[in-house]
């Protein structure tokens, strides 16, 4: 009986060991990793580690290069794109990423930073708002909140909307959230702290998430 009971383990044990051993030969990884978004198909370098949901939309597997865990997207190349309903970036791959290149430096920093299905509309400031000495922003303060708007088209040729509040930092800041438009109506978050991407900046840094992003559309924008 205990001959018959340790061959039974061996043979569950070898079972999952070959399951497992198919399982890895069956990841075909994929790079870049083609998703589908709001009928757009976007193809996004793995380096980046895309989050999306559905989770099930497409399968991945846990590797660990230099010790750090990272995902592996297993895609056959001759699959469609996956059909996903939200795409995100984490920000530590986005800014090692957008480090190797001047031309993305305003990526650094950036979080979080998705595209979503459009939740909300974007209007102008109300009556009442001040622009800023530059002319591109108009603001209104309600106590401890700051209400942003462009005065002119300037990101995917729409307008962006913002709202800042105090952030939990050390230094005194505020934690701005930025929404935007693409042509294909989906909406873009970016976060960021104004005391590392002051207003001034955020012209320069929408022109190089607007290029981010048309970057991995497939036909561009």
């Amino acid at each position: 009986m205990n001959r018959l009971l340790g061959l039974s383990a061996c043979i569950i044990l070898l079972s999952l060991e070959v399951a497992h051993a198919f399982g890895q030969a069956a990841c075909e990884r994929a790079d870049p990793v083609r998703l589908q978004f709001n009928g757009t198909e976007y193809r996004i370098p793995a380096a980046l580690q895309p989050d999306y949901s559905p989770l099930e939309a497409l399968p991945t597997r846990d590797y660990f290069p230099n010790g750090v865990r990272a995902k592996q997207y297993c895609q056959h190349s001759q699959d469609p794109p996956a059909v996903v309903d939200r795409i995100a970036f984490p920000p530590k791959q986005l800014s090692a990423w957008a480090s190797q290149d001047a031309s993305r430096a305003e990526l650094v920093g950036i979080f979080p930073l998705g595209i979503y299905r459009s939740s909300r509309s974007i209007n102008p400031v109300a009556e009442g708002g001040q622009p800023t000495p530059d002319g591109l922003f108009r603001k209104i303060t309600r106590g401890q909140q700051v209400e942003i708007t462009s005065t002119e088209p300037i990101f995917f040729g729409s307008i962006i909307s913002a709202g800042c509040s105090p952030a939990a930092t050390q230094q005194p800041s505020a934690r701005c959230t930025i929404w935007g438009r693409l042509p294909d109506g989906s909406a873009v978050s970016l976060g960021v702290l104004d005391s590392e991407k002051p207003m001034s900046v955020w012209p320069r840094m929408l022109q190089q998430v607007e290029a981010f992003i048309s970057s991995m559309t497939v036909g561009g924008r």
